[in-house]
């Protein structure tokens, strides 16, 4: 049996950056993964583009990674949200440097695997960590005094402390009373890639487009042509939603054309909070400690704002695990959940019918709303 003082489950962006914080405040971390080495191999469930909202970019500047990774990313020029319907703007926030001017750093666009390599590349060079790939989980347990790791073949882990970044579908969530329900529809989200349009912007903007039944998003790429996501709600039948389409702005469908009979990559709703995120010597990062609504895309923002609460509160704590547990919790469970309640609010909004849709758009079109931090700000 193998012992160590912290264990991370899970190479994504959040067990990556957990790690990197943990180790930056002298903890040393055992990462174990059931995919391939991001050095080597890409993972395929990895995908598309991501926007890293200034306080991510400070976390990633905190680890020393954001000069690294500029060359390799988009800095976000303009927000546009429009109706899918008619394709009319319902409204434009221009970004850029008025963003690095209020919030000191900017909003910057990047592949989800460039980000994920970039951490693994860090976790690679840190000696207080270690990484293993190809490592396939087959149960986890809570000890009381520890955490047991079962992998295939028998292998067993024994950790003072077990970090779940094993996703909305965790097993360490589990058993921190994960089974606790949804709080909103089903959205089924499927991903693609589109060329570039001609007489495209030099400034990038990412377009919105919103409709009852569901939302598109068009995010440009670092390495050209821009990023799809497609959201539906998965009670909306096949024929409904090509019919649906059909009828949408032909911009709309242009952007969607090769996306919306694509199987689908995700399948996700709003879930209520963990009662606790921490028992004994169990917690949980990123979408383990509470799924988010794909419409806002701020999952890779809060995983590395998790992250970055587990190193303070570790830190905090002087070496003590416990305390540093118990930290954590109090530093990101009430925050992340407010986040993930504004993110289905947002979610709502974008569906709205009728009144609601109506008081929506002359709300967005009011002047008075600071349409900067609600779309950049912290969540």
């Amino acid at each position: 049996m193998e012992q160590v003082p912290l264990l991370v489950l899970g190479t994504g962006v959040d067990g990556l950056a957990a790690a990197l914080c943990l180790a930056h405040q002298g903890f040393p971390v055992q990462v174990l993964d059931r995919g391939p080495d991001p050095a080597v191999e890409d993972d395929p469930v990895v995908t598309g583009s991501t926007l890293l909202r200034p306080a991510a970019t400070r976390v990633l500047h905190g680890l020393g990674l954001l000069d690294p990774l500029l060359a390799r990313t988009l800095e976000l020029q303009r927000f546009t949200h429009l109706d899918a319907g008619t394709g009319q703007p319902l409204r434009k926030v221009e970004l850029g440097e008025q963003v690095r001017a209020r919030f000191g750093y900017p909003v910057l666009i990047v592949a989800r695997e460039e980000l994920r390599r970039a951490l693994a590349g860090a976790c690679a060079r840190d000696e207080m960590i270690s990484v293993r790939y190809d490592s396939r989980l087959t149960g986890v347990e809570d000890i009381g005094d520890a955490a047991l790791v079962t992998l295939e073949g028998g292998e067993e882990w024994r950790a003072e402390a077990l970090v779940g970044a094993d996703g909305a579908s965790s097993r360490v969530r589990a058993l921190l009373d994960g089974g606790a329900g949804a709080l909103s529809p089903t959205f089924v989200v499927r991903r693609g890639s589109v060329a570039a349009t001609a007489g495209e912007s030099a400034h990038p903007e990412l377009r919105v487009w919103s409709a009852p039944a569901l939302q598109v998003v068009r995010t440009p790429s670092p390495v050209g042509g821009a990023d799809v996501m497609f959201v539906t709600r998965a009670d909306l039948p096949p024929a409904e939603r090509e019919w649906i389409v059909s009828r949408l702005d032909p911009d709309v469908r242009r952007t969607v054309s090769g996306v919306a009979t694509r199987e689908p990559d995700q399948v996700v709703a709003h879930q209520r909070p963990l009662p606790r995120w921490t028992r004994h010597r169990l917690t949980v990062v990123g979408a383990a400690a509470q799924p988010l609504l794909p419409h806002a895309g701020e999952e890779e923002n809060q995983a590395l704002l998790d992250a970055h609460a587990l190193g303070a509160a570790f830190d905090r704590s002087d070496g003590r695990i416990l305390p540093g547990l118990e930290g954590y919790e109090a530093l990101r469970a009430t925050a992340r959940a407010a986040c993930a309640a504004k993110v289905a609010e947002f979610a709502a909004l974008a569906h709205a019918e009728g009144l609601t849709r109506r008081l929506r758009d002359r709300l967005w079109a009011r002047e008075a709303v600071d349409e900067v931090a609600e779309i950049v700000g912290e969540l």
